[in-house]
């Protein structure tokens, strides 16, 4: 009888274990449903493909106005964190050395001032050495599925989808923008095409809310300017640029805002930068970023 209650009650463990694994197992997977672009939705997605062929793609959820650049493997960009200038063909090798898969978010988006928020790449070291091969293609399943990649699981399948019954419609191809200096060498020209393009990857909804944005940095205008232009190119007003000696380099970029009239604005920002937030009074500005670490983190040479 005793051996009976004994192993009744190890059963009623082990049942109630799997219980709890099944109910822990549920809640991350609706996590990540919650957390995916199937309810996230923005009305603008960039995303970088990097490989034999490297492709960025802007992607329009409203309207199905999508763009789509192929970026030559041996034109130099400049990679934010003082790494220098690498041809885009190599920044696979550096990431790996690095061990800094964020490197090619970043320096996407500094050389086409946007928020290149999703990346997919090889987990190879190889360095590409010549152009686009067949820059008309579109993502295949394998990179989608088994490339390295800051995308959910649920964010994969979401763009698989995406691409499989919107694929055709990505046919609005822009030219990359190089010259070739003294060197001889190729050069992506950031400046110029940030110029030129202002306004291909805006997003309604950011454009909507319409904030005027403060940034202030310690010494460095020249990342300050840069990080104007990612954020602008997004549809944010940049309206002034401040320096202030004050700054810390060891403390996280801060963003004050004085409503959540604009919380989807502040949001962006905070969530690309990795930013904290303050809800306090802003002066003549709706947002206020303090650079802080940030400075450092972007910083070109």
């Amino acid at each position: 009888m005793k051996y009976k209650h004994q192993s009744k009650k190890a059963t009623d463990k082990k049942i109630m274990f799997l219980i709890s694994v099944m109910i822990l197992v549920l809640g991350l997977l609706l996590s990540q449903i919650r957390n995916s672009l199937f309810v996230a939705q923005p009305d603008r997605l960039n995303l970088v493909f990097y490989g034999q062929d490297v492709v960025f793609y802007s992607l329009d959820l409203e309207n199905k106005i999508h763009y789509r650049i192929s970026l030559p493997s041996d034109a130099r960009v400049k990679v934010p964190g003082g790494y220098g200038e690498y041809r885009i063909g190599s920044l696979g090798k550096l990431m790996k050395l690095e061990k800094a898969p964020k490197l090619l978010q970043k320096t996407m988006s500094a050389a086409l001032s946007n928020f290149t928020k999703i990346y997919f790449y090889p987990d190879s070291e190889l360095i590409y050495q010549h152009g686009p091969k067949n820059a008309m293609i579109l993502p295949s399943l394998k990179q989608l599925v088994s490339y390295k990649s800051n995308a959910r699981l649920f964010d994969r399948l979401y763009l698989s989808i995406l691409f499989l019954f919107q694929g055709q419609e990505i046919n609005q191809n822009i030219a990359s923008l190089v010259i070739t200096d003294k060197n001889n060498d190729r050069v992506w020209q950031s400046n110029n095409f940030a110029s030129k393009y202002l306004g291909y990857w805006y997003s309604k909804e950011l454009r909507g809310e319409r904030a005027n944005v403060q940034i202030i940095y310690q010494k460095d205008y020249r990342t300050a300017l840069l990080l104007s232009n990612i954020i602008e190119g997004n549809g944010i007003k940049i309206v002034d640029l401040s320096e202030n000696l004050q700054q810390r380099n060891n403390v996280r970029c801060q963003v004050d805002y004085n409503s959540i009239k604009i919380i989807k604005t502040v949001d962006a920002i905070v969530n690309f930068f990795q930013c904290s937030k303050n809800k306090i009074e802003t002066g003549p500005v709706d947002i206020i970023i303090r650079l802080n670490s940030l400075e450092k983190e972007w910083e070109i040479d």
